[in-house]
């Protein structure tokens, strides 16, 4: 801490680092939402920075500006809460990978989010990564997206002209763009986990570990009850990887509301995941090898999100890429 900050009330920067933090020729670290974009409306090109995965690394390639002033945000108080109100979680922009992957909690709750989250890189990766940074980078094939689109997600900003927000599914505009203005931060991302209702992520990569999807693929689904024939009331997949951004499945409440999910309906929603996709051809797959996936995989999600959703659930996570989790419980909320 500085010297000169001891002295003075607290919250109240010295005049001296005020001055400094508004015009940033390399790096600072603000202590509030309102600092933090402050400092980026002044400071033209100026990035935000929280556990610098992505980011360093693109420093260094040269895909983004080495020059660039970074605006460390992990200092902010609150940031990287994660608290449920009711059935709605609140996780901040700075919370990390690992802490979502672990929250007992979202595990069971949100379980297409625990999913993604414990697949993204190494351990140590997920110590560091945050849940904005993955947003923010905008990946077509980040983890974090398809999730919490299928949980219809909203995501706060934070901007010189007050907060406004936004739906996840419409936070990416492109590959490593997305819908941020100047001077805006993400500040934190809500959902809802109703009763009755369950996720699944699951995806296809080239290598079992530390590899980005080719495929990603994540289904919730809110049913009228519990047991076998409970009905689907809403349905939602989101597939990534496969197109510019992640997209959600257009139709699939007209083919699947009002009957459990019988094999010809997931039939159905197999073959509109696989219409659905605009992939491209790379190391990871050939773009008709990834629409098939898709298929696949939206069908085996959706079953087993349903089958959490009506608490038929009693697996723990699903294995992603094949491998048995290590998370002992799991399933829909009753």
């Amino acid at each position: 801490m500085d010297r000169d900050r001891r002295a003075l009330p607290r919250g109240q920067a010295p005049a001296s680092r005020a001055r400094r933090e508004r015009t940033v020729n390399g790096y600072c670290r603000p202590r509030s939402v309102s600092e933090a974009v402050a400092i980026l409306a002044a400071n033209s090109g100026a990035m935000v920075i929280a556990g610098g995965t992505d980011l360093v690394i693109d420093r260094r390639l040269g895909r983004a500006d080495p020059q660039a002033p970074l605006v460390d945000v992990t200092g902010i108080d609150g940031l990287r809460d994660v608290h449920w109100d009711g059935d709605e979680l609140h996780l901040g922009a700075t919370a990390t990978v690992r802490e979502i992957e672990s929250d007992p909690a979202v595990i069971v709750r949100a379980s297409a989010l625990a999913e993604a989250a414990r697949v993204l890189g190494s351990v140590q990766i997920r110590n560091m990564a945050t849940l904005g940074g993955n947003l923010c980078t905008a990946s077509p094939a980040a983890e974090m997206a398809p999730p919490l689109m299928v949980h219809d997600a909203v995501v706060a900003i934070q901007g010189p002209d007050g907060e406004r927000r936004w739906a996840v599914a419409d936070f990416a505009t492109g590959p490593r763009t997305t819908i941020l203005a100047s001077g805006e931060i993400l500040t934190n991302v809500r959902l809802r986990t109703p009763a009755h209702s369950g996720s699944c992520y699951l995806r296809q990569t080239v290598r079992w570990a530390m590899d980005l999807a080719g495929v990603g693929v994540a289904a919730w689904v809110l049913t009228d009850g519990t047991g076998r024939e409970a009905a689907v009331q809403e349905a939602r997949v989101a597939l990534g990887a496969v197109a510019p951004t992640a997209v959600l499945v257009p139709g699939l409440e007209a083919l699947l509301a009002g009957a459990p999910p019988t094999t010809e309906r997931l039939g159905a929603v197999s073959a509109a995941a696989s219409a659905a996709c605009k992939p491209i051809s790379d190391t990871r797959g050939t773009a008709e090898h990834r629409r098939h996936v898709a298929g696949v995989l939206a069908a085996r999600a959706l079953s087993i999100a349903h089958a959490r959703a009506a608490g038929l659930w009693s697996g723990g996570l699903a294995p992603v890429n094949g491998r048995e989790s290590a998370v002992a419980s799991s399933g829909a909320r009753a």
